[in-house]
Order: C-alpha cells, then sequence, then structure tokens
C-alpha cells in the first residue's frame, strides 16, 4: 500500500483531467460509485436534479423512488428529487433545462450515457451547455457526471470541462 494507492489516483486524475479521483476496488459497481458521490455531495433539504431524463433503474432505491423506505436512501435523509425528461426526439431538453434547477438544487446528475433508453449519448459539447446552463440558474449546485461507457470516446473528458460563466472546471 506504501503510497501506492495515492500514486494511481493521481494518475488517473492527470489521464481524465481532474483535480482528484479516488481508484478503489471496494467500489463494486457503477451505481455503488454514484451512490457514495451523491450521499458526499447532497444533504438534508437539498434536491437531486438528473438533467437527462430518468437515470438507470439501478439508482431508483438509492435515490428513494421504488422499494427503498427506511433502508437509508437519499428520500429517507430527506432529500428530494426531480427529473427534467427528455425531448420528444430523445435528446435534452434544452428549454426546459434552462427553467428546471432551483436553490434548493444540491447536485445536478447528468448521466453521459445513453443506459437502456434510446437517446443518443451525451457529447462533451452537450455535457458544457448542460453544465452552463445549471450554474447559470444556480452558481453553488454541484454538477456529477456519470460517465459510464463514455471514458475515452473523445479527447476530453467531462473534468476537463470548464463551466464558461465561472472560468473553472464544474464541482
Amino acid at each position: 500500500d506504501a503510497g501506492g494507492r495515492e500514486a494511481l489516483d493521481s494518475v488517473f486524475a492527470h489521464v481524465v483531467g481532474a483535480e482528484a479521483a479516488i481508484v478503489r476496488p471496494q467500489f463494486f459497481s457503477g451505481t455503488h460509485a454514484i451512490a457514495c458521490a451523491l450521499f458526499a455531495l447532497l444533504r438534508p433539504g437539498h434536491e437531486l436534479l438528473a438533467v437527462a431524463g430518468p437515470p438507470y433503474d439501478t439508482l431508483e432505491e438509492v435515490i428513494g423512488i421504488r422499494g427503498s423506505d427506511n433502508v437509508g436512501s437519499l428520500k429517507d435523509f430527506g432529500i428530494t428529487y426531480r427529473e427534467v425528461p427528455l425531448a420528444a426526439d430523445g435528446g435534452l431538453d434544452w428549454d426546459a433545462l434552462a427553467h428546471a434547477v432551483r436553490p434548493e438544487t444540491g447536485c445536478a446528475l447528468i448521466q453521459r450515457s445513453c443506459g437502456y433508453s434510446w437517446r443518443k449519448s451525451l457529447g462533451i459539447d452537450d455535457i458544457r451547455r448542460t453544465i452552463d446552463l445549471i450554474k447559470m440558474q444556480n452558481p453553488n449546485c454541484k454538477v456529477m457526471v456519470d460517465n459510464c461507457y463514455g471514458e475515452f470516446v473523445e479527447t476530453s473528458e467531462p473534468p476537463m470541462v470548464v463551466c464558461s460563466r465561472c472560468s473553472s472546471s464544474y464541482e
């Protein structure tokens, strides 16, 4: 272990253009990693906003929108949930997104991959535009990108996206 973990974290962060990274075999699935991140970013009274339609069904119990009363879901901790439905063409609904973020929106979740839906996966330009719209409405809102199946498909990765309104990487 002697420094190996920190070295691996540092190399991974450098490769994807992030400030920091945590690379651990203890994250046994994407759902587990996302759940850990959401519980770290959100507090009671916050809202989680999924901006690319519904998330993977495996997150429904974590969020508390399916079969998860009193098991430690986000809902159980006083965190509300909303989602921006996709547009008729299956893409992001830019008009709805331009008015979706509220003061209590603590985190906006961007699911890059189409998952099990028929929409197109999101490119870096879509992610940049989405982050700009989110930060324009609430500069304090954290943005989390589920980059599953999106790694290394473009020359930039989501942590490299810079918010044009805040001149820094998204949080």
